[in-house]
C-alpha cells in the first residue's frame, strides 16, 4: 500500500490552495554533494535539482551554499547566471516559475557576501523546499512570506523527525548507486572523491544525462566504468 506523501510534504499540502503551484519537492542536504529528496517529492522537480547537481549550477545550488531564498520568473525566459543550466534544461521538463527557499536551522543566517569563505560564516542549511508552477506566474511577495514561513515549519519537522532515525528509514530514499560509483571510479583512477566525480559529471555532460543516471547505468551493466574514467 502506497503510504503517500512524507509528513513535509503534507505540511506543504495545507498551504497549496493559499500559494497557489503546481509541483513541489522537499530536499535534505546531508553533506557537500548528498541530496535526498523526501517521500512524495514531484519528479520533474527531482529531476531538475539532478541536473543541477551534475552541472553543479542552478537555483537549488546557491540557495544551499548562500541560505538565501532564489525566485525564477520563467525558467525558459529568465537571464540569469546559471547559463550552462538553462541551455541543458530539456524541452520536457515542465516547470516555468520556480521559488526555492532554504531549510535553515533557527538563528542561521544568509552569507553577506557570495565570495565568503569563511565556513564558519556558512549559513546551516539543511535542505531546501522547491515549488513551481508549470506557466510564467511569478510568485508575488506575500506568496513568499507565505512559503518563507512554510519552509520553517518544514525544517521543524525535519529536525523533529530526524532525532528519531525516522526521516532516514521511512520518507528519505538514499541514492546508493552514486556513492558506490563515486567509490569505483576512485578506485579505478586512484583519486579522491572530487576527482571522481569530476570525471562522473563530464560524462554526464557529454551525454547529456545527469551523474545519477548514468551510476544508475554502471551498476546495471549497461556502461562500462571504464568508459566513464576516460572521460
Amino acid at each position: 500500500m502506497d503510504p503517500g506523501p512524507s509528513p513535509e510534504l503534507r505540511v506543504c499540502a495545507a498551504l497549496r490552495e493559499t500559494v497557489g503551484w503546481d509541483r513541489v519537492a522537499v530536499v535534505v542536504a546531508t553533506d557537500a554533494d548528498g541530496r535526498l529528496p523526501l517521500r512524495g517529492s514531484d519528479a520533474a522537480l527531482e529531476h531538475f535539482g539532478d541536473l543541477q547537481q551534475s552541472l553543479v549550477q542552478g537555483p537549488g545550488i546557491d540557495v544551499l551554499a548562500s541560505g538565501a531564498s532564489v525566485l525564477v520568473d520563467d525558467l525558459r525566459t529568465a537571464v540569469s547566471p546559471w547559463p550552462l543550466l538553462l541551455s541543458s534544461l530539456p524541452p520536457e521538463v515542465p516547470v516555468r516559475s520556480l521559488a526555492v527557499l532554504p531549510l535553515r536551522l533557527p538563528g542561521a543566517r544568509p552569507l553577506t557576501a557570495p565570495d565568503d569563505d569563511d565556513e564558519a560564516a556558512r549559513p546551516a542549511v539543511l535542505g531546501l523546499l522547491a515549488v513551481g508552477r508549470d506557466q510564467p506566474q511569478p510568485f508575488t511577495p506575500a506568496q513568499v512570506t507565505d512559503l518563507t514561513a512554510l519552509a520553517g515549519l518544514v525544517t521543524a519537522v525535519v529536525l523533529q523527525r530526524a532525532t528519531t532515525e525516522e526521516l532516514f528509514t521511512h520518507d528519505a530514499a538514499p541514492d546508493e548507486e552514486l556513492p558506490i560509483v563515486v567509490g569505483m571510479l576512485r578506485a579505478r583512477l586512484g583519486a579522491g572523491a572530487a576527482d571522481a566525480l569530476a570525471h562522473l559529471r563530464a560524462y554526464a555532460f557529454s551525454a547529456d544525462t545527469t551523474i545519477h543516471r548514468v551510476a544508475r547505468e554502471v551498476l546495471s551493466g549497461h556502461l562500462d566504468l571504464a568508459d566513464v574514467a576516460r572521460s
